[in-house]
């Protein structure tokens, strides 16, 4: 091969190669393109209470106050998309056909690069009570794409055992506006395990609405809250509280797309607490 035919094969070569590389980095995996970036602000947040009964601590020994800065288990760039139906595993997309995820991974063992996962803890002083989310100190962000998205999942033991919980926070903002749309068989699903060939298993949302778990704030004395519809646990005077919190975006949701890039997510939650005679609850 004359050393002209040589040289326009090594330009084709590189032509190709660059053909592809375009590809590539514009290739869509259903839940985000492959450069997809979701920014986390704040990383930590405050945490206060809501009855002066109720004490907070990232530490289980303490000490407790009526607030506290949350303390990450990783330190995650972006929110990245995750679906789990049980807080104890978590998927991602690593593939999809014709706009609907074919096959995912288990990133379990990466979740925390991927999610705002923690642990903080609770405990009832003097009394006992029943805790309740107070609406007025969460903050999970305000963009109504991400709080379509995103999901509040969280997991309490107490002497009672123990409850795992997952919120859905389109109560906590605008979301009229959010862009959805269906990247998986089936709405209204979740993935619940993957085989080896990455084909997923699919369940129904176990997630709830937020408001259910809201205390009752009557807008005079915020610090004397009224129950709400339904309690996060119930303590014991002294009993301590533990809750592992996640906040994630759930792939399968259909708001979970690429309208929800480069967009900002808070972290700061509020607790209030009852004392039980007020809600004629049991502990």
């Amino acid at each position: 091969m004359s050393k002209k035919k040589l040289q326009w094969s090594a330009f084709f070569a590189v032509c190709w190669i660059l053909i592809l590389a375009v590809t590539l980095t514009t290739a869509t995996y259903a839940w985000f393109t492959i450069s997809a970036v979701t920014n986390v602000e704040p990383m930590d947040g405050a945490v206060s209470r809501g009855d002066a009964n109720l004490l907070i601590s990232v530490d289980r020994e303490g000490p407790f106050d009526k607030e506290c800065r949350l303390r990450l288990s990783g330190n995650p760039q972006e929110l990245q998309p995750v679906s789990t139906a049980d807080l104890g595993h978590f998927y991602s997309a690593s593939a999809q056909s014709g706009g609907i995820v074919s096959q995912y991974r288990d990133v379990s063992e990466r979740m925390d690069e991927k999610v705002l996962h923690g642990t903080l803890y609770l405990r009832s002083q003097y009394r006992d009570c029943d805790v309740y989310l107070k609406g007025t100190g969460l903050d999970f962000g305000v963009d109504g794409q991400m709080l379509a998205a995103m999901r509040l999942g969280m997991k309490i033991a107490t002497q009672n055992g123990i409850s795992v919980k997952i919120f859905r926070l389109d109560e906590l903002g605008s979301t009229q506006g959010a862009v959805s749309e269906v990247t998986i068989p089936s709405e209204g699903m979740v993935v619940s395990s993957v085989d080896q060939s990455g084909t997923a298993a699919y369940t129904a949302d176990p997630s709830e609405g937020i408001g259910e778990y809201l205390a009752v704030e009557n807008g005079v004395d915020d610090t004397e809250p009224e129950p709400g519809r339904q309690k996060l646990c119930s303590l014991r005077t002294d009993e301590v509280a533990e809750v592992e919190f996640w906040l994630y975006l759930e792939g399968c949701d259909e708001n979970c797309i690429n309208e929800v890039q480069q967009r900002d997510a808070g972290l700061q939650f509020d607790f209030a607490g009852v004392p039980v005679e007020e809600s004629g609850a049991e502990g």
